[in-house]
């Protein structure tokens, strides 16, 4: 019987510490080959024969046409969208995700741009650093209790975020409407079924879910203009989802009045992006998921995946279930 071969797909600068947990091939017959690339070139070259890919890098139809044996491509992350699903799907192979591995720290990082938005820490930290003590320059300051969050996504971070907020006394809605209805009964999330009347009445609107044709730009100048002169919006979920142009026009137009953003549609963000130059706009650079744990999880959980692809057996986070009607015979249909 031939060896498997596992590719580890790295970029040459790394920003994220991607790793394989060499623990979850115990006893499979594989060679783990890692590969750094510099050009489309090199992942060409290097997914040719392998059995399994693991990646953190855009992976489109081209470079999925040219895995001629690959079962599966396993990511690290909670996000699918740096892969072509369907074309994976189309050439039979299996696209796994890393879910659970960071769903609290992203809720943590979302409740804390909440309390940062309502408080104004960072505009007040920016004007102490210039020598300015004005307390009043923060008013009006929410009192949190009795005031909405209209979360956009009830999903694993979704949920997660509602256990974060509970405490604060917050009313919580949702609009997601493939949600199950025990996910708002147990997590005590009103449903809305509509997702411009959640809007209205929101005063912080979260975000939470994953970037594809359907959630591209779903917050975008319509919806802006929907939301109270006083809302804020915060996002730590996949640049995209948010229209950055029309995010910019309604901070300063006053349709909204604050927003913090995790995530931008180029990442690295330009440095003279205007939502930079703006003092009613909290950043950081796509570091939502950070914990001194979740890297470690990533690795475990992709691997995991992988070692259940090489054994002909059905992943447990597979985000293109369809490809069951297109799969490569060495690949097994069974859970």
């Amino acid at each position: 019987m031939a060896t498997d071969r596992v590719v580890l797909l790295c970029e040459k600068q790394r920003v994220f510490p991607y790793a394989v947990d060499e623990s979850a091939f115990t006893g499979i017959d594989v060679v783990i080959e890692e590969v750094t690339i510099e050009s489309r070139s090199d992942i060409i070259d290097a997914v040719g024969d392998a059995d399994v890919v693991m990646s953190g890098i855009k992976l489109d139809a081209e470079m999925i046409g040219a895995m001629s044996k690959a079962r599966g491509i396993c990511i690290f992350g909670h996000g699918f969208d740096s892969v072509d699903i369907d074309a994976a799907t189309k050439a039979g192979i299996i696209v796994t995700n890393a879910a659970y591995i960071c769903n609290w720290e992203v809720a943590n990082h979302t409740a804390a741009m909440i309390l940062a938005l309502n408080r104004n820490l960072v505009q007040y930290d920016r004007a102490m650093r210039t020598g300015v003590w004005d307390r009043a320059a923060g008013r009006p300051v929410g009192p949190l209790d009795g005031e909405v969050v209209g979360l956009v996504g009830l999903g694993t971070i979704g949920r997660s975020l509602a256990r974060r907020l509970q405490p604060f006394g917050l009313r919580l809605m949702a609009f997601d409407p493939p949600a199950e209805e025990w996910s708002f009964r147990e997590y005590g999330v009103e449903r809305c079924g509509d997702l411009h009347d959640m809007l209205k009445v929101s005063d912080y609107v979260a975000v939470q879910v994953p970037l594809n044709e359907s959630t591209y730009h779903m917050i975008a100048a319509a919806e802006l203009a929907v939301m109270k002169n006083s809302a804020m919006l915060v996002s730590c979920c996949r640049g995209g989802v948010v229209d950055e142009e029309a995010l910019v026009r309604a901070l300063t137009d006053g349709e909204i009045a604050k927003a913090a953003l995790d995530v931008f549609e180029q990442e690295p963000c330009d440095p003279d992006h205007p939502l930079l130059k703006m003092d009613n706009f909290v950043a950081s650079p796509h570091a939502a998921g950070e914990s001194t744990v979740s890297a470690q999880w990533a690795a475990v959980t992709a691997s995991r995946e992988a070692a259940l692809l090489l054994q002909g057996q059905w992943p447990r986070r597979v985000v293109n279930p369809e490809v069951r009607q297109h799969l490569r015979p060495f690949v097994t249909d069974e859970e």
